[in-house]
């Protein structure tokens, strides 16, 4: 069974996604993960991108404050939590993890 910070965060992964789609058509932006607190004074939100993150994050949270306003206007809950942009970097993790058993194995051979 889905507990309600689960829907939240997933509510909030979804609305956030929309928005971000909207502000940067011309970017592949994914929200990976969402993580709101249980007062829902804060959500953290992991993103990854095929452009460089680190300037990826920094737009995001320029458009922090616009997309809490919409979220606002699109979800019923006391409070609307202070957005915060992480870079996910699990992608280039996996990649190098990938490179380092490819040569092992090229080694091998």
């Amino acid at each position: 069974m889905v507990n309600r910070m689960e829907k939240i965060d997933e509510l909030v992964k979804r609305e956030v996604s929309k928005q971000l789609l909207l502000a940067f058509p011309d970017s592949i932006i994914s929200v990976t993960d969402v993580e709101v607190s249980k007062d829902l004074s804060y959500a953290k939100i992991w993103i990854s991108s095929l452009n460089d993150i680190d300037q990826t994050v920094k737009a995001c949270q320029a458009l922090a404050p616009e997309i809490t306003r919409t979220l606002a206007s699109r979800i019923k809950a006391k409070r609307v939590p202070k957005l915060s942009f992480i870079a996910d970097k699990s992608g280039s993790y996996y990649d190098k993890i990938v490179d380092i058993i490819d040569n092992l194995h090229k080694d091998d051979k």
